[in-house]
């Protein structure tokens, strides 16, 4: 049961990922105006210092959603699928630490780590509500191919 209802969070989490790539362009634009802001002021903005105010709620609200996928991705490294869990925040920190920031490079690759995470998310869920599949023993299996 508590699996279920991890699970059904996890389609919100899947649904807010989708909404953060649908908006990727704004979203991007906003975090590199944001760290050119710091680098230049030397403060992070305050609300009034942002260009719009739906810049700062999107701002705001992707901060929040991004925040509770966190939360929501410590959780899942207490399940059978921690491995997935931990694999993810991996790869969000190599992400996070790219040197390359704010490039066509370092776009085209935060793109393809949101649309990997999603492709993830959609298969974690799925599988768990409907295929059932043991992911470790497929997991292993391929490994031990190579």
């Amino acid at each position: 049961m508590m699996s279920n209802i991890y699970y059904l969070i996890g389609v919100l989490v899947t649904l807010s990922t989708l909404s953060y790539i649908l908006k990727f362009r704004k979203n991007y634009s906003i975090k590199e105006w944001k760290e050119k802001y710091e680098k230049i002021v030397g403060r992070k903005p305050n609300k009034k210092d942002f260009r719009s105010k739906q810049e700062y709620s999107l701002f705001e609200s992707s901060n929040i959603l991004i925040l509770f996928e966190i939360i929501w991705i410590i959780v899942g490294l207490f399940t059978s699928n921690w491995y997935i869990f931990l694999i993810l925040i991996l790869l969000s920190y190599i992400n996070i630490l790219n040197p390359i920031k704010f490039t066509i490079l370092h776009k085209l690759s935060i793109f393809t780590f949101l649309i990997s995470k999603l492709c993830l998310y959609l298969y974690l869920i799925v599988n768990h509500f409907y295929l059932h599949e043991n992911i470790y023993n497929i997991v292993n299996y391929y490994i031990k191919l190579v």
